[in-house]
């Protein structure tokens, strides 16, 4: 199995996000950089996320597009942030794995944390034993989340968008809990005119609907925490083909299709309008 065209690799993810301006905020357990891309100018900020699981690689691909078509036109009333790719060891492991044909499912960092469950709201730590995809022993014990904390606590965040995949949905907090956040109306508005601008059909749903499942330390609570106005997007519906049995073995192609390209360039236009600030319509 190889990576299909329309993905970026680590090092042309690299590549592409040097051409936008990018500039470290911190390293990975393994020592590697994070970095983020900022356009635009004024105090209120956007915030976007994405990689923060390594294996969803789709949400990175509409992280850098978005970044893209924003350059190409800065908003001159907001600055928008991007950080395309949080768990970059997890990032570089799996284009390790998949260039040698190895099927692993990578969901954590090096640490087996699950940076995902790692912010500072409603986090739970698993026992130091647990085998999987532990929460970490504190908020921050990551310096993976510790460097998106750090970057956020000198901005004025106001709008978020978490890039995951898959699903095709958008959700809305809160997810550690079974109420709505305070701007649910707003958010539900802005989420609608997202999803009537892309392919397939994209629910929005509150996350924290299903009773049996609210997960915390999640990013999109820690930032509606902070008072921005967060959803997180589930980018596509994943690779898994029905009449190709391969497919159901490989876990790159659970989580993004083999031919990304114009679901990715759906979505960055339709996220565009949010993170520059604009009303919903």
């Amino acid at each position: 199995m190889t990576v299909a065209r329309g993905y970026s690799d680590p090092a042309r993810v690299a590549a592409r996000a040097a051409a936008l301006g990018a500039a470290p905020i911190g390293r990975s357990v393994d020592g590697r950089e994070l970095v983020a891309i900022r356009i635009g100018a004024g105090e209120r900020v956007s915030l976007v996320l994405a990689g923060i699981h390594p294996i969803e690689w789709i949400g990175v691909e509409v992280a850098l597009a978005l970044a893209e078509r924003l350059a190409a036109a800065p908003p001159q009333d907001r600055r928008v942030v991007i950080v395309p790719v949080i768990n970059v060891d997890g990032h570089a492991a799996i284009a390790t794995d998949v260039a040698a044909g190895r099927r692993r499912y990578r969901r954590t960092n090096q640490h087996r944390v699950d940076l995902n469950r790692n912010f500072a709201i409603g986090h739970a730590p698993a026992p130091a034993w647990f085998p999987r995809q532990r929460a970490g022993l504190a908020p921050w014990s990551e310096p993976e989340t510790a460097a998106v904390a750090a970057l956020a606590d000198g901005l004025a965040v106001d709008r978020a968008v978490a890039l995951h995949a898959f699903g095709r949905m958008i959700l809305l907090p809160w997810a550690h809990r079974g109420a709505t956040s305070p701007r649910h109306a707003e958010l539900v508005a802005h989420a609608g005119a997202i999803a009537a601008h892309l392919p397939g059909r994209y629910r929005v749903l509150h996350t924290g609907r299903w009773p049996l499942f609210r997960p915390g330390g999640l990013e999109l609570d820690w930032l509606t925490a902070r008072g921005a106005l967060t959803m997180l997007v589930e980018c596509g519906r994943g690779g898994l083909e029905p009449l190709r049995p391969s497919t159901w073995l490989e876990p790159f192609r659970w989580y993004n299709p083999a031919d990304p390209a114009a679901e990715v360039e759906a979505l960055a236009r339709a996220l565009e309008p949010f993170v520059r600030g604009d009303e919903a319509r």
